[in-house]
């Protein structure tokens, strides 16, 4: 999946799309996502309810749109400000206005249920954030995103192989999450640990891991903080983030105290723009790639199917969960320099 070419390709789809309905809107992966991209048409209305707007969920948001105005069916979408009551205002709000489905990002993972409460008869895509209560999926509440018991040992496996490869048996990192209690913050932290214990790599945390709120600003601001009480950056092997926009928040960090990273080992998650470019540059080891028009196409057909009342999948190229048919899974890649060419 070329991210840049294909979110180009399918705001040109959307374009020619709109012109042809009359309607409006506010690597393996590849294949899928112009799968997706079908011909079939939908005249409703789609809610789109997002946690708020990084740069990864700015991505998502913009290509949902695309999506959406491919298909012909109109989609509005809202920025909570990862505040979650006014996140079940909102659903609640798009419930009474009759919108045929709602997209949601959740601010908190934990109240899913209460969404679907808000929601009544409407049906509901929870995108990219999967509740923690997985027991509110049915038939009229789906998932879709990607599986993060992948992400983390993904970060592990590259990182592990990159140490290898020095002769590396043991590291020390220091930890930058997401935010606190996500069930893909816990996972992906977990995860890479796990991982690196699997490869035979001894793990030691240079410092106490640090909550940044999967925010670039907040991550440079605590490892500054780290610098300013003494921390000898010479004993650290790797910086590990749970997203791609903390990672480079820390390096913004480190350059501007002058720190060298020349060694350093920087892994992150998401495949933002932003992270490839430092991959590419050398700055950065490795990211876990989430693809977010892979989400996004198959998160606005999914509303449509359940809206429509068609099967889940049709016109979705991504596979189902073994165990529970409510959840499509948009698969995690792996990217170094050694591919990360291949993505921009």
């Amino acid at each position: 999946m070329k991210m840049k070419k294909w979110m180009a390709m399918l705001v040109a789809g959307a374009l020619c799309a709109g012109m042809m309905a009359g309607c409006g809107s506010s690597s393996d992966s590849t294949d899928q996502s112009a799968a997706q991209a079908s011909d079939k048409t939908f005249d409703g209305s789609i809610s789109f309810i997002i946690s708020h707007k990084d740069e990864y969920l700015g991505t998502l948001d913009q290509a949902a749109k695309a999506s959406a105005e491919s298909k012909g069916c109109t989609l509005t979408s809202t920025d909570c400000a990862d505040d979650m009551d006014k996140q079940i205002d909102y659903v609640r709000a798009a419930a009474e206005n009759k919108t045929d489905a709602i997209i949601i990002v959740l601010a908190d993972d934990t109240r899913a249920d209460e969404v679907v409460e808000a929601a009544g008869d409407t049906k509901v895509v929870f995108l990219n954030r999967i509740p923690q209560d997985e027991s509110v999926l049915d038939e009229n509440h789906v998932y879709v995103g990607s599986n993060e018991d992948d992400s983390g040992t993904y970060q592990g496996e590259m990182l592990a192989d990159a140490l290898k490869k020095e002769g590396k048996e043991s590291v020390a990192y220091l930890m930058f999450e997401g935010t606190e209690g996500l069930v893909h913050t816990t996972k992906r932290t977990e995860g890479v640990l796990k991982a690196l214990d699997a490869a035979g790599i001894t793990a030691t945390a240079a410092a106490e891991t640090v909550d940044c709120g999967y925010d670039r600003t907040k991550a440079m601001d605590q490892m500054s903080i780290m610098l300013a009480e003494g921390l000898d950056m010479s004993k650290v092997d790797c910086i590990i983030a749970n997203n791609d926009a903390m990672a480079l928040g820390v390096l913004e960090s480190l350059r501007q105290n002058k720190v060298d990273t020349s060694n350093l080992k920087v892994v992150g998650v998401d495949g933002t723009n932003a992270g490839l470019q430092a991959i590419s540059d050398g700055i950065m080891l490795a990211t876990v790639y989430q693809n977010a028009v892979g989400q996004a196409t198959a998160g606005v057909q999914a509303a449509i199917n359940l809206a429509s009342g068609a099967d889940l999948s049709t016109d979705i190229s991504y596979e189902t969960d073994q165990d529970n048919e409510n959840i499509i899974w948009v698969p995690f890649e792996k990217i170094t320099a050694d591919n990360v060419a291949e993505y921009f």
